[in-house]
């Protein structure tokens, strides 16, 4: 009994956490116009699930994450911005244009490439929570963790694609739960593969 009543309170703690961080990224979104705001409040929910911060603190720490991590957030968000942009035209000029033999195996490239940037995205927000480098650092790092990692890279984007497939099901999660959800799953499951060093940085 004493355990089931502490997995509950566990879990009341944790839901809470996620219902307070999704209004703080709404909030600190906001905060950046959207536009150079919506960035550093993801990688703001990422960092305050890192730190395993009470309800209670998780503001504070959340606008301290928000200014630390503005500018690095941007740059990276916007590199893989950039990369998704860049894939939709591709695959919109793959649709578009007759390529003859060629267009299966061009297919099939980018599909690969589409899987690899999909994995270096839903990664680069957790290793960005564990490292204190520069954008492009965590950019390279995400990448070599996708290939040198490719099935745990994977099940990391199968355990975000999950939460996302429910919020398809059940939309009235969205509002409630958000980014927080995706992100405290997906690092959760990280965090159990010990692929991350104990110490930050190391």
């Amino acid at each position: 009994m004493k355990h089931l009543l502490a997995w509950h309170t566990r879990a009341g703690e944790v839901g809470l956490l996620l219902l307070k961080l999704h209004l703080l990224w709404i909030v600190w979104s906001l905060a950046g116009g959207i536009v150079l705001g919506v960035f550093p409040a993801t990688a703001g929910v990422y960092g305050v699930i890192r730190g395993e911060f009470l309800p209670s603190a998780a503001p504070r720490e959340f606008r301290r994450l928000w200014r630390q991590e503005f500018r690095t957030a941007n740059v990276v968000g916007y590199v893989f911005a950039a990369a998704w942009a860049m894939l939709l035209v591709d695959r919109r000029l793959l649709e578009t244009a007759d390529l003859g033999v060629v267009e299966p195996l061009l297919g099939a490239v980018l599909w690969v490439t589409t899987l690899f940037v999909s994995c270096m995205t839903v990664n680069v927000w957790i290793l960005a929570a564990h490292f204190a480098e520069g954008p492009f650092a965590l950019v390279r790092r995400s990448a070599i963790l996708v290939l040198a990692r490719p099935v745990q890279a994977l099940f990391t984007l199968l355990v975000a694609g999950v939460i996302l497939c429910a919020y398809y099901l059940v939309p009235g999660l969205v509002p409630v739960f958000g980014v927080a959800a995706p992100a405290f799953a997906s690092f959760a499951y990280v965090w159990s593969t010990s692929v991350l060093p104990t110490t930050p940085g190391s």
